[in-house]
């Protein structure tokens, strides 16, 4: 994870999503599950917010295709309440309470709200291990934040082999050339932070080259 900017919200976001929701919830102020999936007005932000984060998910700071069409989590976005409609029901419908977000994260994260919000993440809290290809949390930080982010990535399920396999994909293929920084950086920019913090040019590319072609020839 990366600390990502917040941004306003869209021109029409209060005609399509506000307004309406919270028409509905002075009707209906704790929704079942059934009402709420029949009052999604969430739904007319995912294009806007989709745009604003050039596709990549909030959390894992991955691109991730729209998706639309398709029913695989790992093949789309959705709008993740940050803080649960269930648990606060009145922001449900505000712009600042939604994080773009890979579904399948979004299934995992369900209700919980010990989730560390990348909106206030510090820039060093979460790091790579180059050779393990796992996240964890940075070294000297406080006690709770740390107990915290362990809690996020296991949520989350952050180091789930898909996820290293993604992440190695993308070191491979730099490491190897196939990648340069720039694409790395638009698609992948939590690995391009931790490339720039931790120097990779200069203390990993040459291991990391040595690795991947001793293991495909």
């Amino acid at each position: 994870m990366i600390q990502i900017p917040q941004f306003r919200p869209p021109a029409n976001f209060d005609n399509q999503v506000r307004n309406p929701g919270l028409r509905f919830l002075r009707r209906t102020p704790r929704p079942t599950n059934d009402q709420w999936g029949k009052h999604n007005f969430w739904r007319y932000a995912h294009d806007d917010l989709y745009n604003l984060y050039h596709g990549i998910c909030a959390y894992c700071a991955s691109w991730t295709p729209r998706g639309k069409g398709t029913n695989s989590p790992d093949k789309m976005t959705s709008i993740d309440h940050f803080v649960p409609k269930s648990h606060v029901p009145t922001l449900a419908y505000e712009w600042s309470n939604y994080r773009l977000c890979r579904a399948r994260i979004n299934a995992s994260k369900g209700e919980r709200t010990d989730i560390i919000d990348p909106f206030q993440i510090h820039g060093d809290w979460f790091i790579i291990d180059f050779y393990t290809f796992l996240i964890s949390a940075n070294g000297g930080l406080p006690p709770l934040i740390e107990t915290n982010i362990e809690n996020t990535i296991t949520a989350l399920e952050l180091n789930h082999n898909d996820f290293v396999e993604q992440r190695i994909d993308v070191i491979k293929g730099y490491s190897l050339g196939l990648l340069n920084f720039g694409q790395v950086q638009e698609k992948f920019p939590f690995i391009a932070y931790e490339m720039t913090r931790q120097r990779f040019d200069e203390d990993y590319l040459d291991d990391m080259r040595a690795y991947f072609l001793a293991i495909q020839s």
